[in-house]
């Protein structure tokens, strides 16, 4: 009871920050004229990491197989979306928006495939993995 409670407490908390990133990047990127300069992408940078680290340590704390597919397939639509919303035709695309944009397409690949590999680990009953 305490670990689900705890894992689903950091798998809540991660999906705010997550979303308050996504945000935060949407703000940055938007057509209002903010320029962004290197702390607004290591601000945003941090933010991922939290969200990742909370989304791992959530997912591995939660013994059942249900988190895991939760977390695998809402973070399969985030990345399909955030691939679908890559521009590289804009004008304002170069190294520092490919910067921002790609970092909610790797993050969230990084937590699907940890939870692939845990999922394929209780499912083989492989101890050393």
């Amino acid at each position: 009871m305490r670990k689900s409670f705890i894992s689903n407490l950091l798998l809540l908390l991660g999906t705010f920050i997550l979303l308050g990133a996504f945000t935060y990047r949407l703000l940055i990127t938007s057509d209002i004229p903010v320029s962004y300069a290197i702390d607004e992408a290591v601000t945003l940078h941090v933010l991922i990491f939290i969200s990742t680290m909370l989304y791992i340590c959530g997912s591995m704390i939660g013994y059942r197989n249900t988190i895991r597919y939760t977390v695998i397939s809402v973070l399969t639509l985030f990345m399909v979306l955030n691939i679908y919303l890559f521009n590289t035709d804009a004008d304002y695309f170069d190294a520092s928006y490919a910067q921002i944009a790609i970092v909610f397409i790797l993050h969230p690949l990084l937590v699907i495939l940890i939870n692939v590999f845990v999922q394929l680990k209780t499912c083989l009953h492989i101890d050393r993995f």
